[in-house]
C-alpha cells in the first residue's frame, strides 16, 4: 500500500541525534503502516550507524557526490513513494502527533505545509552564548526544512532543491518557487518538532559561520522581491547591522568618540534579551559578547564572499 507521508531525513556524523529523531518517528500517533522513513545518508560516512526501531519502516540510502543537504533531501524525495514529503533533520524531534497534523493541513497537490518548530525543552536551558536552535512559531518567509512537507507532485513539478545552493537557502528558494507557480503554504501550529539545542566552541562557531552562509545571497539574486525581509533591504539581520556599526565605530574612537560610543551601543543593546535582565542573566549576556561578535563577524563575512560571488549586494 503506497504510504499517505513519507519522512525524509539528511545526515551526516550525527548518528545519535538520528537515533532521537527515529525513536520519535517510532511513537506517531499516525499507524505506522500509513507512513515511511528515509534517512540519506553523506557519501563516505563512517559508523557505528543508527539502526530503525522495531517496527518502524526506515530506508537508508546513501546520496552520490559530495555531502550536500540538497542534494541528500533531492535523493530522499525521489525514492520516496509517500504522495506528501515532510522534511525535517537528524537533530530533530518530531512530536507525536505530527505526521498526523501535516495531514490534516494538507490541501491537495497545490499547497505546502510549513509547521511549528521550538527548542527541545530538554535542553532549553543550554540555550545561551554561542549555542543555537531554532524557534519557529508562525508562517515564516524562509521555509525550514526542519519542519516542512510538500506534495511529492509539487516537488515533480519544482525539480527539487537546487543544489547549487551549498549549506544554506535551499528550503527558502523552493518555498519561493512554490508561491511563484500559484502554490499556496500553510502554517499547521499543531505539527510541533523539537529542534535540539547545538553548542559550540568558540572555533566551531566562526568556522561554521564562514563556510554555511555563503549561498544566502543567491536567494535575493534569484527573488529580488524577497529583499523586502533584509534589514533595511541590505542586511540579513538586525544584528549584522549591529556589527556593522561597531566595525564602522572602531575607527571613530579618537576622532569621534560621541559618536563611536552610540555605534558600540547599538552592537550591546541588539545583543541583550530583554526577557533575561535579572543580575545573572544580564552578566552572563554581557560575558558572551566578544565570542558572539566573532561568530556574527564570520557569518557576515561568510555572506559577503557570497554576495562578491553571487554579484549581489547584501551583509
Amino acid at each position: 500500500m503506497t504510504p499517505a507521508v513519507s519522512v525524509v531525513i539528511p545526515t551526516h556524523g550525527r548518528e545519535t541525534r538520528l537515533a532521537f529523531a527515529l525513536e520519535a518517528l517510532a511513537a506517531q500517533t499516525l499507524a505506522r503502516d500509513r507512513f515511511e522513513v528515509v534517512v540519506v545518508r553523506a557519501a563516505g560516512t563512517r559508523g557505528p550507524f543508527a539502526r530503525a526501531p522495531d517496527g518502524l519502516d526506515v530506508r537508508f540510502l546513501t546520496a552520490p557526490g559530495e555531502p550536500s543537504r540538497p542534494g541528500q533531501r533531492n535523493h530522499g524525495w525521489r525514492a520516496a513513494t509517500g504522495r506528501l514529503v515532510a522534511f525535517t533533520d537528524d537533530d530533530c524531534r518530531p512530536h507525536p502527533e505530527w505526521l498526523e497534523a501535516l495531514l490534516v493541513a494538507q490541501e491537495g497537490e497545490r499547497s505546502f505545509i510549513q509547521g511549528r518548530t521550538e527548542p527541545d525543552p530538554d535542553e532549553r536551558h543550554l540555550l545561551h552564548g554561542l549555542a543555537r536552535s531554532v524557534d519557529v512559531s508562525r508562517a515564516t518567509p524562509w521555509h525550514e526544512t526542519c519542519n516542512l512537507a510538500y506534495p511529492r507532485a509539487l516537488l515533480a513539478q519544482l525539480d527539487g532543491f537546487d543544489e547549487e545552493f551549498v549549506a544554506s537557502g535551499e528550503d527558502t528558494d523552493l518555498g519561493l518557487r512554490a508561491l511563484e507557480v500559484g502554490a499556496k503554504r500553510r502554517f499547521a501550529e499543531s505539527a510541533l518538532v523539537r529542534h535540539a539545542v547545538v553548542a559550540q566552541p568558540l572555533g566551531e562557531a566562526v568556522r561554521s559561520g564562514w563556510r554555511r552562509w555563503e549561498s544566502t545571497p543567491l536567494v535575493y539574486k534569484r527573488h529580488p522581491a524577497h529583499r523586502r525581509h533584509l534589514f533595511a533591504q541590505v542586511f540579513f539581520n538586525r544584528t549584522h547591522a549591529a556589527v556593522a556599526a561597531l566595525v564602522v565605530a572602531l575607527p571613530l574612537a579618537r576622532r569621534r568618540p560621541v559618536a563611536s560610543a552610540l555605534l558600540s551601543a547599538a552592537f550591546v543593546l541588539d545583543g541583550i534579551d530583554a526577557q533575561n535582565l535579572s543580575p545573572r542573566g544580564l552578566a552572563r549576556q554581557l560575558l558572551h559578547l566578544p565570542a558572539r561578535l566573532a561568530r556574527e563577524a564570520a557569518v557576515a563575512a561568510g555572506i559577503v564572499r557570497g554576495a562578491i560571488r553571487h554579484r549581489t549586494p547584501i551583509i
